[in-house]
């Protein structure tokens, strides 16, 4: 076959292929060209090499696929067989710490039960007491006697947090002092008067002035059932006004008291707590003390709820 240039007979530009026909590029004219047999053979060769190029293109993308879709499926087992063996090493290692807990506890239990057994199941450790026994001719044929001394049980008493004012009378010359102590640590307030703007008060003195003792606090938990609030005239001191004095009333409270069952008072720790004071306290921001006593009184001992008795008590 020999190669022909050919032109649109009408203009003379050139002709493109588009849809199986020939069409000028210039004037659009439509142009039909003869084929010989020679032609029509190359075309036809010449579309089978196409086709079977097709063809071998698309088995080679087959043939990617399911080499990929092999590979992933590899990857997918080994990553499942990782995760088991991830998961016998964690049910390993979970039995390993459950073996030393379960041994732990035991030891641990033995160990306090043994505690026990020492300290309140043992002569003379609160938990038994052992008397002598001077009937000896009763106990003659007891192998089991001791040497003449037998065991009587005696309990641990429970915290008894039933408080009344004759408990903490032997203990108020501390309970004085230790509130006494919490209430001069405020030592400097300060004071926005009436002329001058914010004005500074050193407190001079704490003096005992009442003692109340408030039980059956409602809403609370039993260790916290009772207070001892003990109130104090505090005196604060104007270095600028040499002989003008602010006379106020302040609270400190001990709670927790519980009755000393080997008698003697209270069991405490003497460590006084102070409430946050409202905007009826006098000082700047609500840190210091009351002007009248009967505030300090509400919220320190009215506003708990509970019944309220008065100790009978004078500083000496």
């Amino acid at each position: 076959m020999k190669m022909v240039g050919v032109q649109c007979p009408n203009c003379g530009g050139n002709i493109y292929k588009e849809n199986g026909v020939f069409v000028c590029s210039s004037c659009g004219t439509v142009v039909t060209i003869d084929y010989d047999d020679s032609d029509v053979e190359y075309e036809r060769l010449q579309g089978e090499a196409e086709r079977e190029e097709r063809r071998h293109a698309h088995q080679k993308e087959l043939l990617e696929k399911q080499y990929e879709l092999q590979r992933q499926a590899q990857l997918d087992a080994e990553k499942i067989q990782a995760s088991r063996q991830r998961q016998a090493t964690v049910r390993r290692v979970v039995r390993t710490w459950l073996i030393i807990l379960i041994v732990f506890s035991a030891v641990t239990g033995f160990g306090i039960f043994s505690y026990f057994m020492a300290n309140y199941l043992q002569p003379n450790s609160g938990g038994y007491s052992r008397r002598y026994d001077d009937d000896e001719d009763e106990d003659e044929d007891d192998e089991d006697d001791d040497d003449g001394y037998i065991f009587v049980a005696t309990p641990t008493p429970a915290p008894n947090y039933d408080v009344t004012p004759e408990d903490v009378m032997p203990q108020m010359d501390d309970f004085v002092s230790a509130g006494q102590l919490k209430q001069m640590q405020i030592d400097q307030c300060a004071y926005w008067g009436e002329v001058g703007g914010l004005q500074y008060y050193s407190k001079t003195d704490a003096v005992f002035y009442d003692a109340y003792l408030v039980t059956d606090i409602p809403e609370v938990r039993e260790k916290e059932s009772n207070r001892l609030v003990i109130i104090y005239e505090v005196s604060w001191h104007n270095d600028e006004e040499d002989d003008v004095d602010q006379i106020c009333y302040d609270a400190v409270y001990f709670e927790g008291l519980r009755v000393n069952p080997n008698g003697g008072g209270v069991i405490t720790d003497f460590d006084p707590e102070t409430i946050f004071r409202s905007d009826a306290a006098w000082g700047w921001s609500m840190a210091y003390s009351y002007e009248e006593y009967k505030q300090c009184y509400r919220e320190n001992i009215t506003a708990l709820g509970g019944k309220v008795t008065k100790v009978e008590y004078e500083v000496e």
